[in-house]
């Protein structure tokens, strides 16, 4: 109940609606005024109702906005300068528009080059910059499931650059127009790889080639034997007598590329993917002659188009659901915070009980002090008892 000393302390509520108003949902009692407690039984009304917000400052709310933008926009340069400060080439990264580096035609592979993905190219203006097929065979260097750098370049009268792997690199030897490969003095002859000179005989060094050679174990999956033709490909035509890296797709069942890639051609390695989203442009803008002609086009594996659905549904709904979360722990933060608060009021005296407390005090006093002067007159009247009384005349 209300005393004049304050309201009575108990677990808070909110008014309930009735027809002719608000009303108290412990008592009953009508709210006819914006009161915190209630006239009757004295509960604690609206706590847990939110206090109006003050109107929102739209000049304060364009300061927020920018800076948020501010933020996302440096965050975007730091990562991107970040990448280009280890590829060192613009663009840093490439969509792989064809299947010739895949593993199996169906299915794409992490790991693996595949028509869709965003493949990291870092810079290789040296020789020393890239390990052939050859080298790595001989080191155990791999990457992309496969012995050797995987090296994107510029071929003549192509615009589109090329992704393949460099197998070997060879200079021409024009005093006997023939190439030397040294890369294979460090396999063993006539085992993983082997061959036969213009004139037949069979090779005895990796030193003036001008007829055939073969490599063994060879192919992404090692069970190939490929044959370069050197003599055909190459010094037949005077173009095509220089230096270079013979190349060959990991999908190309062997058949390796025609034209020697000079050092110069080269813009760069493979460093990196980001599978399945250059899907997204190969959709949008589609080069001539390769994928993808709308979206789900089979010449990209269905698994690609199935991960990038669930990955793009991923990045639209999370934020959501990270929003949903921390709103939710937020509540539930400040609902165990205000029942906390709740309980420590209930536990604290209210004005009235100490007032109670203190008569009951006095009163306790009170009833000492009596008996103790009772018990002082008895004392008294035993004492004058105990003395001799004059005689009676």
């Amino acid at each position: 109940m209300v005393t004049k000393d304050g309201p009575s302390k108990g677990k808070s509520h909110e008014p309930a609606e009735r027809g002719d108003g608000l009303s108290c949902r412990e008592c009953g009692a009508k709210i006819e005024t914006v009161t915190k407690y209630c006239p009757r039984c004295g509960r604690l009304l609206r706590t847990d109702k939110e206090e109006p917000s003050e109107p929102r400052n739209i000049k304060r709310s364009m300061l927020l906005l920018g800076r948020d933008v501010g933020i996302a926009v440096l965050i975007v340069l730091i990562v991107l300068g970040g990448i280009f400060a280890y590829t060192r080439v613009w663009p840093p990264m490439v969509v792989v528009e064809s299947s010739s580096m895949q593993h199996r035609n169906d299915v794409s592979y992490i790991g693996v080059i595949d028509t869709g993905d965003l493949v990291l190219v870092q810079a290789a203006p040296l020789r020393s910059d890239v390990i052939t097929w050859v080298e790595g065979k001989a080191t155990g260097y791999m990457t992309y499931s496969n012995y050797g750098d995987v090296i994107i370049f510029n071929r003549e009268n192509d615009p589109t650059p090329v992704i393949h792997r460099a197998i070997f690199w060879m200079n021409y030897n024009a005093t006997g127009t023939a190439f030397d490969i040294p890369d294979l003095a460090n396999l063993r002859l006539n085992v993983l790889w082997g061959g036969f000179y213009a004139n037949g005989s069979p090779v005895s060094s990796p030193h003036g080639l001008n007829g055939t050679i073969w490599l063994a174990q060879s192919g992404w999956r090692g069970d190939m034997n490929i044959s370069f033709n050197l003599r055909a490909s190459f010094l037949t035509n005077p173009v095509y007598r220089h230096d270079g890296y013979v190349t060959l797709g990991d999908n190309n069942e062997g058949t390796y590329d025609r034209t020697p890639v000079l050092q110069k051609d080269i813009i760069g390695k493979a460093r990196g993917e980001l599978p399945w989203f250059g899907l997204l442009k190969l959709t949008l803008a589609p080069s001539p002659g390769s994928c993808c002609h709308g979206w789900g086009d089979l010449s990209a594996p269905k698994n690609s188009w199935d991960s990038l659905v669930i990955a793009l549904l991923l990045m639209i709904l999370s934020p959501i659901l990270i929003d949903i979360s921390s709103t939710l722990l937020a509540k539930r933060k400040k609902a165990g915070a205000k029942e906390g608060a709740e309980e420590e009021d209930d536990k604290k005296p209210t004005t009235s009980d100490t007032k109670k407390r203190d008569d009951r005090g006095d009163d306790v006093k009170s009833d000492s002090l009596d008996e103790i002067a009772q018990k002082a007159d008895v004392e008294a009247d035993l004492a004058d008892g105990g003395k001799e009384q004059p005689p009676v005349d």
